[in-house]
């Protein structure tokens, strides 16, 4: 079907459901619906879920973890965790629910002439790394930095490619291990810490946004970085509706800027970092 208010949008009917690890579950859509739908091959291609009625619709964006034009099957990976709507239905799913789901977009680019990759990303980004991993043609160098809960977590993934991993765990302890938070090392300064090869390089990242904006200063700022030699994106927001009560305060501010940018030019990548750096500015 398509919708008159925005992408085009199908019927998804739920197959199976299972853990991937004991904090993602996957759930396998199937069902006629799906016939037209079609996947851009962009490991980290992003759909929306629609959740609720008509009335009281709720959209959360995901990753397609894989499409398979012959059934046609579509898996959905969901990172489990508290007060999440999203993670709830997918805990509660059953063979036959159904769930309209929108076409997908992806932004995963590395230059031709990159020599190496580092993929970053927490949970809500873990399915679009790995697979991007499992899409690594022979003889590729990517390193990886992930956070998960724990060891249990982790997820490695066949590949023609040559992958190195660097692991962090955010659980305060887990069974047979000590691990206190205040331990746990932040993506963005594992990232900082890391000695990248030399040569031409692609880095892609998807954390929570202050990481991520983190993560993009770094390359840009620092390290002086075109911006097609990075996708760094923000999936989600710690503290969001205090972070919301901030900026609904210098809302029209920030929006004079992005206008003026627009106005001057800038768009994609460029936009966003003028928006990050005045966001920045205001302590946000």
């Amino acid at each position: 079907m398509v919708s008159s208010a925005g992408p085009r949008t199908f019927d998804a009917v739920t197959v199976s459901t299972m853990f991937v690890t004991p904090a993602m579950i996957r759930v396998r859509f199937g069902g006629s619906g799906l016939e037209e739908f079609e996947s851009t091959g962009v490991p980290d291609e992003r759909l929306r879920l629609f959740f609720g009625t008509a009335a009281e619709r709720v959209v959360r964006s995901y990753t397609v973890r894989a499409f398979d034009p012959q059934g046609p099957f579509l898996d959905v990976d969901f990172a489990v965790h508290d007060g999440g709507i999203a993670a709830k239905w997918a805990l509660g799913a059953k063979p036959g629910d159904r769930l309209e789901v929108s076409e997908a977009r992806g932004w995963y680019k590395p230059p031709v002439d990159s020599r190496w990759q580092l993929l970053v990303a927490d949970m809500t980004g873990l399915p679009a790394l790995t697979r991007a991993i499992e899409q690594l043609p022979a003889g590729a160098r990517a390193f990886v930095i992930a956070s998960v809960p724990n060891h249990a977590d982790e997820q490695t993934v066949p590949t023609q490619g040559a992958v190195s991993y660097q692991w962090l765990h955010t659980d305060r302890q887990e069974p047979g291990r000590v691990e206190l938070a205040s331990t746990v090392t932040p993506l963005s300064d594992a990232v900082r810490a890391c000695r990248l090869p030399v040569g031409p390089g692609y880095v892609w990242a998807a954390t929570e946004a202050s990481e991520a904006r983190s993560i993009r200063k770094y390359f840009h700022r620092e390290r002086s970085w075109g911006p097609d030699r990075f996708e760094i994106k923000g999936y989600w927001r710690r503290d969001k509706e205090q972070w919301q009560q901030r900026y609904t305060q210098v809302q029209q501010h920030i929006d004079a800027i992005r206008e003026q940018a627009i106005a001057d030019g800038k768009s994609g990548k460029e936009l966003t970092q003028v928006v990050d750096s005045a966001l920045e500015q205001v302590g946000l």
